[in-house]
């Protein structure tokens, strides 16, 4: 499998009305969380994911977009960028969703998030 889009990721201040909006008016359907969560991942029609997550009133949502890419490894992957110079915010780990991820930022200082559903330590 070559790498390939996942999800975007969008930080937001009222997971709530973001419900309201999304699955009440347009019609999306809940795939993990809920309005009563700190996370909701949306959808609709087998196509393309949005993962919402809850932020503080205070916080600045300059970080909100997260781009979400699944990659067959990657540990491989770390590895081979970087060699190549490519800074990370930390190596891959597991995580309680059963993934491993790796974040980075791209060149315009969004944050990028790598990651597989197997591989060395994935549960």
């Amino acid at each position: 499998m070559s790498p390939h889009l996942s999800h975007l990721f969008v930080s937001v201040r009222d997971l709530h009305a973001t419900h309201r909006f999304y699955v009440e008016q347009l019609g999306l359907e809940v795939l993990v969380g809920g309005p009563d969560r700190t996370y909701m991942r949306l959808g609709g029609g087998g196509g393309f994911h949005i993962g919402f997550e809850a932020i503080s009133a205070a916080a600045t949502p300059t970080d909100g977009i997260e781009i979400v890419i699944r990659v067959d490894d990657v540990d491989a992957l770390y590895e081979q960028l970087t060699a190549a110079g490519v800074a990370f915010d930390a190596p891959p780990a597991d995580q309680v969703w059963g993934a491993r991820h790796v974040w980075l930022r791209d060149p315009t200082g969004y944050r990028v998030s790598l990651y597989s559903t197997d591989g060395p330590g994935t549960p």
